[in-house]
């Protein structure tokens, strides 16, 4: 076999096994509206440690001001609502409030590693990983184990191993990532949150061999969508290799298996979307008319504005050009606010669409941690 390799093409670091339902994400203004309501309709006047609205509001917010691009605020509050959690075990010991601060906990991970604050990140990792097999952990300023959290246990096991490959493979610690194999126990090992990430370091280290073993293994064992991500990471395997024939019958084969494949999950638009961008398919593709059309019956703006940014950059038309544009006009998401100005080379920024939702659910919420504190 020809093992010369490419060295320019690079795996996607992006693991593609992540399992998401079909929630959209909508106009920012609209979602803060709907979260106003639920406030309004759930939290008032209810117990707050089992109040599962309050819990998603405390994670969907910082959430939305990140996605504005506000990282600072996004952080302030999330610190917030960990002290406010913390606060609430210490006084009635309640051990829902210590599951409540897994959430927020991880979402602070990730915001540190999205805004590149890699010292704060391995600070705030060191206390909450659990991957060294001690059974314990700190979440906030409390220290929790298996016996605490119960079948949690295993969900903040996983965030963490996930948030860890992940900064492993940004950091192109590669060996790093293969070395947590020694050390995790077996059952983590054989999950896609640890295999993806180890044939994406494989590929990287180029031990092409090994890592098109284990696609292999993996395509055989798994089905529908988990196949269709191992396929492609076959496939990235073979490109690096620079074995382009190989590549192309793999990739030739998913795309026509995704055109037969229902988008009912997030996680396969997203997949689909990332074939659409890596083969610079046209909008004439079958794939192409399905995902976008699914996008938009379930009005996801920002996927559905990326996906289009990536159609106009391969294969400009005037009638996406007016769409992005249209777009650009109304949209809170600053990476898709951004990548449409690039696009264009847009000079005279617009400034963001004055909204009513957002400024309320903020004063919701922190009046709520105020008063309850």
């Amino acid at each position: 076999m020809n093992t010369a390799t490419c060295n320019y093409y690079k795996p996607k670091l992006k693991r593609l096994t992540e399992k998401r339902d079909l929630i959209s994400l909508p106009n920012l203004e609209d979602w803060c509206e709907e979260m106003c309501l639920a406030f309004d309709r759930n939290v008032l006047n209810q117990n707050s440690s089992t109040n599962k609205t309050l819990h998603w509001l405390f994670n969907a917010y910082p959430l939305v001001l990140a996605y504005q691009g506000k990282t600072q605020e996004s952080e302030l509050f999330l610190h917030r609502v960990i002290a406010y959690w913390s606060d609430k075990f210490l006084q009635d010991e309640n051990n829902q409030n210590l599951i409540n601060l897994i959430d927020p906990t991880i979402n602070l991970l990730r915001l540190y590693k999205l805004t590149n604050q890699h010292s704060a990140f391995k600070k705030l990792m060191s206390g909450t990983a659990i991957i060294d097999n001690t059974s314990k952990a700190k979440l906030g300023s409390i220290s929790v184990n298996k016996e605490i959290l119960g079948e949690k246990w295993n969900s903040l096991y996983v965030a963490t191993l996930d948030e860890t490959l992940k900064y492993y493979l940004l950091k192109s610690k590669y060996n790093e990532a293969l070395k947590l194999k020694e050390t995790i126990p077996q059952y983590y090992r054989g999950k896609n949150v640890y295999i993806e990430a180890e044939i994406v370091a494989l590929i990287s280290l180029e031990k092409f061999e090994d890592a098109i073993q284990l696609c292999w293994r993996q395509i055989n064992k798994s089905t529908c969508i988990k196949s269709g991500v191992y396929s492609y990471r076959l496939y990235e395997a073979f490109k690096a290799m620079g074995l382009e024939t190989k590549a192309e019958t793999v990739m030739k084969h998913l795309i026509s298996n995704m055109e037969k494949t229902p988008l009912d999950s997030l996680s396969k638009l997203s997949f689909s979307s990332c074939i659409i961008e890596e083969k610079k398919l046209s909008v004439e593709s079958p794939l192409v008319k399905k995902t976008l059309n699914q996008y938009r019956n379930i009005q996801d703006e920002f996927n559905y504005g990326m996906t289009l940014c990536n159609l106009q950059s391969n294969h400009p038309t005037n009638h996406n050009k007016e769409k992005l544009l249209r777009m650009y006009e109304k949209t809170e998401y600053k990476i898709l606010k951004n990548r449409i100005e690039t696009l264009f080379n847009i000079k005279n920024k617009i400034k963001p669409t004055s909204n009513v939702w957002l400024p309320k659910i903020s004063n919701y919420l922190n009046d709520f941690i105020l008063k309850t504190s």
